[in-house]
């Protein structure tokens, strides 16, 4: 284990000081990674204040001919012993259909905005109502199974059959596979102008489930608008949420709201507004997230207060 975080210590030394690939046999080897840095000052019947530090993320991403890409993505901050995020293989098999992309092994399920959106990216320090587990889906938005995908400028169409048990679960449990889908139209052929549909559908002994999804992307500088519907059914459980969130890009500073509501009936209605600015001295890779949140459940205030965190990426 020591040999494994010297050798991850000068992969991420020779990627970062000298800002280029390194070379393996034939390919090439690229490394990025994102730390964060948190401090939690919020308000619900306890008072909390306290400093954490969720994640920090590695990343190697190894092209090995023009076809085949394989990917390691982990979690060094994990503390379950399950730090695998990714870790799947890509090949574009087919020369005349450069597009097509088959994917095997543990991956992000097709599934939406903010599932889909890299962590170093995200506007907001939380994931909004309907993106957190288990109402996004019901054991997490990656999972080990077979995806194909094919993408141009006017539309991106993705499926993938997947065992549905979560990341590092490495045997289904049943006999039951879970089927992830999205479609996007790009009509102005702007990959950050698109609106879609996603859904995930699948069986536990326990019963059907299904999330079915509707997204719209607006993100042309300086404006950026995301929203996003879910529809929810666990069983007998039903739901629907969404959220809508905007946003402005003023040189380094982004300011940010976001206004996300869920109605489980498992729990009450939820409704959540949170106020973010967001300094980028250095775009992504250097970057403070201020967010102050207000959450309530039916008429009840439930929680407010601020949330700030550091993220340094590469």
């Amino acid at each position: 284990m020591k040999k494994f975080f010297i050798v991850i210590f000068i992969i991420i030394s020779v990627s970062w000081i000298n800002a280029q690939e390194v070379k393996v046999n034939k390919g090439a080897l690229s490394v990025d990674g994102c730390l964060w840095v948190q401090y939690r000052n919020t308000n619900d019947t306890i008072k909390i204040s306290t400093f954490a530090r969720p994640n920090a993320f590695l990343g190697m991403t190894a092209n090995l001919t023009n076809w085949a890409t394989c990917r390691l993505y982990i979690d060094l901050a994990n503390t379950t012993g399950k730090p695998a995020y990714d870790l799947y293989a890509l090949l574009k098999p087919i020369p005349y259909l450069p597009n097509l992309t088959f994917t095997f092994g543990q991956f992000k399920l097709p599934l939406g905005i903010e599932v889909l959106t890299k962590p170093e990216n995200l506007e907001f320090i939380q994931y909004s109502l309907i993106g957190r587990d288990p109402i996004r889906t019901p054991k997490g938005t990656r999972d080990i199974g077979f995806q194909v995908a094919y993408k141009n400028p006017m539309f991106e169409a993705t499926t993938a059959l997947a065992n549905g048990e979560g990341r590092n679960i490495l045997q289904d449990a049943d006999n039951y596979k879970n089927f992830a889908g999205r479609l996007i139209i790009k009509p102005f052929q702007k990959p950050t102008i698109y609106a879609g549909v996603n859904a995930y559908l699948g069986k536990y002994v326990s019963g059907n489930f299904h999330r079915i999804g509707v997204e719209l992307n607006y993100t042309v500088s300086p404006i950026i608008f995301k929203t996003e519907f879910l529809n929810i059914k666990d069983g007998n459980t039903e739901g629907n949420g969404y959220y809508a969130q905007i946003g402005y890009n003023w040189k380094w500073l982004q300011p940010m709201f976001r206004y996300s509501a869920l109605k489980y009936s498992a729990v009450d209605g939820i409704n959540e507004f949170v106020i973010g600015l967001n300094l980028r001295p250095l775009n992504e890779n250097v970057k403070i997230l201020i967010n102050y949140k207000s959450e309530k459940i039916s008429n009840s205030l439930k929680q407010n207060g601020f949330l700030t965190q550091l993220q340094l990426a590469f």
